[in-house]
């Protein structure tokens, strides 16, 4: 079976459009010491305008994004699970639990948005 490249879901959060291009905020995989999500950014040359309708757009795509990375790391821990490996498991569930949370933070993000 051929393996996907794995792109982490992200949630934007804010943006500004610079005369470089547009900046985008967002939180990703990235933690900090403490357990929190760390703010990142990078510049779209190619967008000259951008609203807040867009970034709602973008979000809802991250977030199905999101639902799919879940749903394969929930079928890859019921492997690892079934298989007796058990050290793989508790990696992916806890890996699972952030994504729960980051879930969580997106619904609460997108549901303000609608």
């Amino acid at each position: 079976m051929k393996k996907k490249d794995i792109t982490h879901p992200k949630l934007y959060c804010d943006f500004k459009i610079k005369p470089q291009g547009l900046e985008l905020f967002y939180y990703s995989n990235q933690l900090d010491q403490k357990g929190n999500r760390i703010m990142d950014s990078f510049v779209d040359s190619n967008i000259n305008s951008f609203s807040d309708s867009d970034l709602n757009q973008l979000n809802k795509k991250e977030y199905n994004k999101l639902l799919s990375y879940i749903l394969r790391q929930e079928r890859v821990m019921q492997t690892y699970l079934k298989k007796g490996f058990h050290s793989q498991y508790e990696i992916v569930k806890s890996s699972l639990a952030l994504m729960y949370k980051f879930k969580n933070h997106f619904e609460s993000v997108v549901k303000n948005e609608s």
